[in-house]
């Protein structure tokens, strides 16, 4: 009961790190008009996005020989894109997002006992990697926030405004705005742990399974297996549709800023600027790795469901059980994180590849 509910809390502590970004669906039980505000909730997070896109851009605009507010405008303008393209995807794929996520949701409820001990090993395995994650995002997201206190900026962002902003009202007013789209940045940091913990999850199923197949001794309870397998597959390749894009989009900006960081490094910049450059590319780095990880660890799992039937007493079953059992070891086709002509495969040795690419 214990392990359940530790894996119940873990779903609910990361749709609460994301909620602020409106990309984690509701219920499939929630009602047309319940959906529709989620959806206008959606659109209206976008729209206040564009309302800081566009000042950073037009500060770039106005202080173009000012490397400091530039870079730093550009970086900030370039995460922003980021928010709203995520919106967006997760805008598109609502419907596939909201079936996976409630899926795992009852799974999770109705886990068997040895199910909940491998949901317990996997939560062992990665809470306090993406839980210390969680609260570095949102600490910096905070420090964003505080930053006017203890300088001399009026606002968090360097952002030009085409009106007055003098006033005592409309400085609290952008001031506001621009906190509640830090913490945006920081929940759509956190997208990448929603999906890691998507693809955990179908990792966890397919242990599931092994344990299972392992168990196996005449043809009904085989069949059972082989449309669990049928099943955990089609849903793995759901989640990697969802996710691919919004992964493709975090691969892109960590690209585009790993470029940017290296101009700035080889420029003859302020040391606090290089310094913010290269805590933003580790952050980016690491956001690619909790996909990465995870994914490199799905398509192990999806090929050992097959190897596992190698671990059962074969060799005491009937022959046409054997035959069956040959049939699914010959089926060892993974399971991989990829977009085709773009992203061959989305792995540690991958990421690695990345890393050394760009040292």
């Amino acid at each position: 009961m214990l392990k359940q509910i530790i894996s119940e809390k873990t779903i609910q502590i990361i749709w609460f790190s994301v909620a602020i970004t409106f990309c984690w669906p509701i219920s499939l039980n929630s009602s047309k008009t319940q959906v529709f505000i989620f959806k206008i909730l959606q659109i209206i997070s976008i729209i206040n996005v564009f309302m800081l896109l566009l000042p950073l851009l037009y500060s770039v605009y106005l202080h173009f020989n000012d490397i400091i507010i530039v870079s730093k405008s550009i970086a900030l303008s370039v995460g922003l894109i980021q928010v709203i393209v995520q919106t967006i995807i997760c805008f598109i794929k609502y419907d596939s997002l909201q079936h996976v996520v409630e899926e795992m949701i009852i799974y999770v409820k109705e886990a068997q006992q040895y199910e909940k001990k491998i949901f317990h090993k996997y939560i062992e395995k990665c809470h306090i990697f993406y839980g210390c994650s969680i609260a570095c995002i949102y600490l910096t997201a905070t420090v964003f926030v505080i930053g006017p206190v203890f300088s001399s900026a009026s606002f968090p962002a360097d952002a030009e405004y085409p009106f007055q902003v003098n006033s005592t009202s409309m400085k609290i007013i952008i001031y506001l705005q621009q906190s509640l789209i830090a913490f945006q940045c920081a929940g759509h940091a956190c997208l990448s742990i929603f999906g890691a913990l998507l693809l955990w999850f179908v990792s966890a199923r397919f242990e599931c399974l092994a344990v299972e197949l392992q168990k196996t001794t005449d043809i009904g309870m085989l069949i059972v297996c082989v449309k669990k397998q049928l099943h955990i597959r089609r849903y793995a390749r759901r989640v990697v549709i969802s996710f691919r894009f919004i992964i493709l989009c975090a691969m892109g900006v960590s690209i585009f800023s790993l470029t940017l960081g290296g101009i700035i490094m080889i420029t003859k910049s302020p040391f606090i600027v290089k310094v913010q450059f290269i805590t933003l590319i580790l952050t980016l780095l690491t956001e690619i790795y909790m996909y990465a990880w995870p994914a490199d660890h799905m398509k192990d799992m999806s090929i050992n469901v097959s190897k596992s039937v190698y671990n059962t007493i074969w060799y005491e079953q009937t022959l046409r059980m054997q035959k069956n059992l040959l049939n699914i070891l010959m089926y060892q086709q993974p399971i991989i994180l990829s977009i085709n002509c773009i992203l061959p495969e989305l792995s540690l040795r991958y990421y690695c590849s990345i890393c050394k690419k760009n040292d």
